[in-house]
């Protein structure tokens, strides 16, 4: 995991000390048209067994589980996780790398910078790990007793919301997959937008 160092909340991104990137380094191509749209489009394969479960539970409990208000109670406990969503990024950088994590205080969104080069498969990782804060909650809802039935609602709107907020985070990996070689090398430029290189 890279060294983190906690900045705060802060009015801008603070960016963490960057490696020089390579003269051939190529910008990662982001989608321009409708990105959030297919970005959630992409979240589909997550969220949609997440949403099922609690219909399939019902269904095989013969009782109703949802309880809105400790639903949406864990939706917001899903945003201020949001911290830890970041700390889940930068765990997948090497160890000699450090990472500012901090909070957009305006926006009131975390953000995580690493400017230290990683491998593709490593960039899966970083991309994908955060997928955690959906599946460990999801157990949760899963194994809940009919009885738990707050319970079972906090996990739940926590997990649905671990599962749509990383949705940039699965573009980014869909654009590495598509774009980067499998030698390539990513890394977060001075601008805050990814490269990729092969050394």
């Amino acid at each position: 995991m890279a060294k983190i160092i906690w900045k705060g909340f802060t009015k801008h991104i603070v960016q963490a000390p960057h490696f020089p990137l390579p003269a051939g380094a190529r910008p990662l191509m982001l989608p321009v048209k409708h990105f959030w749209l297919k970005a959630i489009f992409l979240a589909a394969p997550v969220f949609l067994p997440v949403l099922g479960s609690l219909y399939l539970k019902n269904y095989l409990l013969q009782t109703d589980m949802r309880d809105k208000p400790w639903i949406i109670a864990g939706m917001f406990l899903a945003l201020l996780l949001g911290v830890v969503h970041e700390c889940l990024h930068a765990w997948a950088y090497p160890r000699k790398a450090t990472a500012h994590i901090g909070v957009l205080y305006r926006r009131f969104l975390a953000y995580a910078s690493c400017g230290a080069p990683v491998s593709r498969r490593r960039y899966f990782i970083m991309c994908l790990l955060p997928i955690l804060l959906c599946v460990i909650p999801w157990l949760g809802f899963l194994f809940c007793p009919p009885d738990a039935k707050a319970l079972a609602s906090l996990c739940w709107g926590c997990a649905i919301m671990g599962a749509v907020g990383p949705c940039p985070d699965y573009m980014n990996a869909l654009c590495a997959f598509r774009q980067v070689p499998r030698d390539g090398y990513l890394q977060e430029g001075e601008d805050g937008r990814d490269y990729w290189f092969v050394p």
